[in-house]
């Protein structure tokens, strides 16, 4: 049986008028994340995949990435993004789904509590440490979160 583990993030009132997605992926990119792979690409959910989850990896530079997430953002569509951490083999999809819940599918070697056990816990501790500092560089407010394992 596979395992899924995720992170879902609702923004405040006040920062749902203030997000901007390029400045949001820039701040991971601050704070240890990437959106590039080892072999230069990325991978996305493209312009006007309308929640079909069609994801596309391709090479693409940054000014273009982010004309794309910014295009998206205005069209208000879900935008989806391949995060990797540089310091390890650990990763996630970032999912926007408006501009206020943002979730973070822990799919990528997913990181695990190490304990002497059957049991298969992911260390959602590890994944809150890197995340929750971009979203204080951003200036964003978080109202909740969520973590879930299932």
């Amino acid at each position: 049986m596979s395992i899924s583990a995720s992170i879902d993030i609702i923004l405040s009132e006040r920062s749902r008028t203030v997000l901007s997605v390029p400045d949001l992926l820039g701040d991971f990119v601050s704070e240890g994340w990437d959106y590039v792979d080892g072999n230069g690409k990325v991978t996305m959910l493209p312009l006007g995949d309308h929640d079909d989850y069609n994801w596309t990896t391709i090479t693409l530079d940054r000014v273009y990435l982010f004309n794309i997430l910014q295009e998206k953002q205005q069209l208000k569509e879900m935008i989806g993004i391949e995060l990797l951490r540089v310091d390890s083999d650990v990763g996630c999809e970032l999912l926007i789904f408006n501009t206020y819940d943002i979730a973070l599918n822990l799919s990528i070697a997913r990181k695990k509590i190490e304990i002497e056990s059957s049991i298969d816990i992911t260390d959602f501790s590890w994944y809150l440490k890197r995340v929750l500092p971009v979203f204080e560089k951003s200036a964003l407010q978080i109202e909740r979160i969520s973590c879930d394992q299932f």
